[in-house]
């Protein structure tokens, strides 16, 4: 009877390994409820049902999107608690490395930061409040990028990238720590799922 119910129990998770979805890029269009304002991005997740894509925690996603014609590849954080990207590497099949740092990132993937002024700036010169305010403002924005759960580049970089994804059919990337054992790595296959999909958005090179 044992040999029964070990021949099942290896049948069943056979089938359950087959039966796992493949990782496919989709389309994820969102419409923001206050502003009607609507995006399209294209992206891969870690589990897929025939209506949602999920992401886990701790784990990056290669994503493309275009907003108000501008077009934009990185890496972005998954799952319901972001955590910070920080620069990255791409590379798509045997081609150079990309190197993306977080100061190329977009100013609207951005997470917002209290903007506070130093307390003494009120018994400065007009100058020095002008040149104290352009310091900090440049400095909030540096710490904003670095906390941001999101890395990209944007124009003529980016569209090389993506035309070697649409060539290729490997994408690894790398997070760069300030160690090694905070570096993240990982890989996604290229197939004809990310042409259907930058399809599906209106993302034309």
């Amino acid at each position: 009877m044992k040999k029964y119910i070990v021949a099942f129990a290896a049948i069943a998770l056979t089938g359950c390994v087959s039966n796992k979805p493949e990782v496919k890029w989709i389309s994820v269009k969102n419409t923001d409820e206050f502003t009607d304002a609507s995006s399209c991005r294209v992206t891969v997740g870690s589990y897929y049902t025939n209506k949602n894509v999920y992401t886990e925690v701790g784990k990056y996603y290669p994503f493309i999107e275009q907003i108000n014609g501008q077009l934009r590849v990185g890496l972005q954080s998954g799952g319901k608690y972001k955590i910070p990207v920080g620069n990255a590497q791409l590379r798509i099949d045997s081609n150079k490395t990309w190197d993306i740092s977080t100061s190329e990132t977009p100013l609207d993937l951005m997470p917002t930061l209290a903007d506070i002024k130093p307390a003494y700036i009120d018994s400065l010169s007009d100058e020095q409040k002008t040149m104290i305010t352009t310091s900090y403002k440049s400095a909030m924005e540096l710490s904003a990028q670095a906390m941001s759960p999101f890395t990209a580049t944007t124009g003529k970089k980016a569209k090389k990238i993506i035309k070697e994804m649409l060539a290729g059919n490997s994408f690894k990337y790398r997070t760069i720590g300030l160690n090694q054992a905070a570096s993240s790595t990982g890989v996604y296959g290229l197939d004809m799922s990310l042409k259907n999909a930058l399809t599906d958005c209106g993302i034309e090179l």
